[in-house]
């Protein structure tokens, strides 16, 4: 093996995660390939949050499987004749994330199904960083130990790392997990009994698990992609507050916090290498420092161990510039924890804060932990902290039972913040969670998508009237990779997150620019340098919105 390459699919957390298992394996002496074809290890970092991505995980792992080895590691081999493709050079393939944790078995009949012989599922019960050096060790003594000519085709047996799948010449299709009927809102979410593949029940979330397990061992990062100028840095990981919609604490039930000195020399690295931005992310950020996500239960829960992680960052990392927030709710953001970001310039005034739904019965019912005034008190502590602060969320359309008077409540919510993005998608019921469970009070399609239709329409709106109270102001914008096919222009986002669009010809990615908006449009702001000919240094907002595709 020579080269690798990396898909992923998902949130940030996953994101970073695959460049940690790529710096792992540039430290074993591989190289990043540029496309999938090219290399001889792939590896796929999937998600199962929903059903759509659980859906969209299965089909890239498909096309994986399906695409032979075209770069330099199949043309070292000799072709044969036409009737010999089975002997075309097969790809390993590394399966792992939440999907890999969520179906091992099915991930695991994808390969057999496709002839991949030299292939493993790792999931996040397992220590990823030791499953991956041991299946590094195995294959690179094995291809030694072969003929040039047999190491396409010399099989070699499937493992799947802790979930121990035997797979079968013929792929052996997982059915779904049930869930009995006896499963109360207190214990909404919890794991099955039994995983399939598993070869024992999993310990519930109150059971301390492996230390060693999941993502934790990989190595800290140094560095990231180029074309990312926002650096990911994950600094906690694991949930088990259960909320009844969502599979990720069966995942990731494990909560772990990243050390503040190890945060802090991870964001140097970063930040040396060239990143001007730093996105603190986990699977619940707000559970920083703590043993658990449920607030009741966490000691001295007054106390935001994240507080003195945020000092850390912001008063120990030489040329930060931004800090920013992958997510946070009315539990984690605190007043207390306010006065912190507004007292250090590197925190942007923009934050994302999921609100789910507008109604307090549908909130009971998700078990989040909080209710609509809360949510409402947040926002105005917010307001009151920071200039006109850039505010996104996500919401949850069709939760079993929602009907047009609790849409409503959310609308009103929506309304009286005025997001300037929402993230709002379906409802999807997931195996082994309580609400998935409540097939009687699913809400139609159509109802759904007219619902959705309505809410990416007040966002658009209230993005459009946000942006243009900028208009004539300076911004600082960092710089995002240019697109040959949109020459001239430039992007970069500003601390408020949102994009701008410029000319200029000198400068390069990851600069940090100072802009004036000049325009803005229903999808698009426009800006220029301070002092550049306004007559040449931004184009007209028809001109711009026809270079950038849209």
């Amino acid at each position: 093996m020579r080269t690798f390459f990396i898909e992923t699919l998902g949130c940030k957390v996953n994101q970073y995660e695959s460049e940690q298992i790529a710096t792992l394996l540039r430290r074993r002496g591989l190289v990043q390939a540029d496309s999938a074809s090219s290399a001889d290890l792939r590896v796929i970092n999937m998600c199962s949050v929903t059903v759509l991505a659980a859906s969209k995980s299965r089909q890239t792992v498909r096309r994986s499987l399906r695409l032979p080895v075209l770069g330099p590691t199949a043309a070292t081999r000799p072709p044969r004749s036409g009737a010999d493709q089975p002997n075309q050079p097969r790809p390993r393939i590394i399966i792992t994330g939440c999907w890999a944790t969520s179906d091992p078995e099915q991930a695991g009949g994808l390969l057999a199904e496709h002839g991949c012989r030299d292939g493993a599922v790792i999931g996040h019960h397992d220590d990823v960083a030791a499953e991956l050096e041991r299946l590094l060790d195995r294959w690179n003594q094995e291809s030694s130990s072969r003929p040039p000519d047999e190491s396409a085709t010399v099989a070699t047996p499937f493992t799947a790392a802790h979930t121990q799948v035997a797979v079968d010449a013929v792929a052996k299709r997982s059915p779904p997990i049930q869930v009995g009927d006896d499963v109360s809102m207190n214990e909404a979410g919890e794991p099955a009994a039994r995983r399939y593949g598993d070869s024992k029940p999993h310990p519930p979330a109150s059971v301390k698990q492996n230390p060693d397990c999941g993502t934790r061992r990989l190595p800290l990062l140094s560095q990231q992609r180029a074309s990312h100028q926002r650096a990911l840095l994950k600094v906690q990981d694991g949930c088990d507050a259960h909320c009844t919609y969502c599979i990720i604490p069966r995942l990731r039930s494990s909560l772990w916090s990243k050390p503040v000195d190890q945060a802090v020399q991870e964001a140097q690295c970063l930040v040396d290498a060239g990143h001007r931005e730093i996105v603190l992310s986990g699977i619940f950020l707000g559970a920083y420092g703590h043993p658990t996500a449920i607030r009741r239960r966490q000691p001295n829960a007054e106390h935001k161990p994240l507080i003195d992680l945020v000092e850390a960052l912001c008063t120990r990392v030489r040329g930060l510039r931004r800090l920013r927030f992958s997510s946070l709710e009315p539990g984690d953001l605190t007043a207390e924890l306010i006065r912190c970001l507004k007292a250090h310039a590197q925190v942007v005034p923009h934050f994302h804060l999921p609100l789910q739904s507008g109604s307090d019965q549908l909130l009971r019912r998700m078990n989040r932990q909080y209710t609509r005034d809360d949510y409402l008190r947040m926002i105005d502590q917010v307001h009151a902290a920071f200039d006109r602060p850039a505010i996104t969320t996500d919401i949850i359309v069709g939760f079993p039972g929602e009907t047009d008077e609790q849409f409503q409540h959310t609308l009103e919510v929506v309304q009286r913040v005025k997001f300037i993005h929402i993230h709002a998608f379906s409802f999807s019921p997931r195996p082994g969670t309580a609400a998935a469970r409540w097939t009687g009070e699913f809400v139609r399609g159509p109802v759904v998508n007219r619902r959705i239709e309505l809410l990416n329409q007040l966002a658009a709106e209230y993005s459009y009237h946000f942006r243009r109270q900028f208009i004539g102001q300076t911004v600082e914008v960092l710089v995002e990779p240019q697109d040959p096919c949109i020459h001239p222009l430039r992007h970069g986002r500003c601390e408020r997150y949102f994009e701008l669009w410029f000319r200029d010809e000198h400068c390069k990615t990851g600069d940090a620019v100072t802009l004036v908006i000049e325009g803005v449009t229903p999808t698009h702001t426009l800006g220029r340098r301070p002092g550049a000919d306004q007559a040449g240094a931004s184009p007209d907002p028809a001109q711009a919105i026809r270079l950038t595709g849209s």
